[in-house]
């Protein structure tokens, strides 16, 4: 009897989307941290496990869209740095989600040590 192991799960939360984002932007040199929202900062004081800590996904038909808050390190070039940045996590989403990302956007909220 033969099964079927080929079985491929689209299910895949915006969680564990966040999280390799997260982690993929701050494996990057000249990004200091991810910047929490305020709404960031209330969910993680009642849901830990469901925070984005400063990443928001949504998921559309060509593609996700992610959204990264970050703090960049001084004396950085902010351009280059964001670069590296939107293909790393585009890179890393891909291969660990198997779907395509549409859009990486950047938003620098300061910089420095927070």
């Amino acid at each position: 009897m033969e099964e079927n192991i080929h079985t491929t799960s689209n299910d895949i939360s915006n969680e564990m989307i966040c999280s390799i984002a997260s982690m993929a932007a701050l494996g990057i040199d000249g990004i200091e941290k991810m910047f929490m929202r305020i709404s960031d900062e209330i969910l993680d004081a009642i849901y830990p496990s469901a925070v984005s800590k400063g990443v928001k996904v949504v998921e559309k038909e060509d593609g996700y869209q992610i959204d990264l808050h970050v703090i960049t390190s001084l004396g950085i070039k902010i351009p280059e740095v964001c670069e590296e940045v939107q293909k790393k996590v585009k890179e890393s989403v891909e291969i660990m989600a198997g779907k395509p990302v549409s859009q990486v956007n950047i938003l620098v909220k300061g910089c420095g040590k927070y």
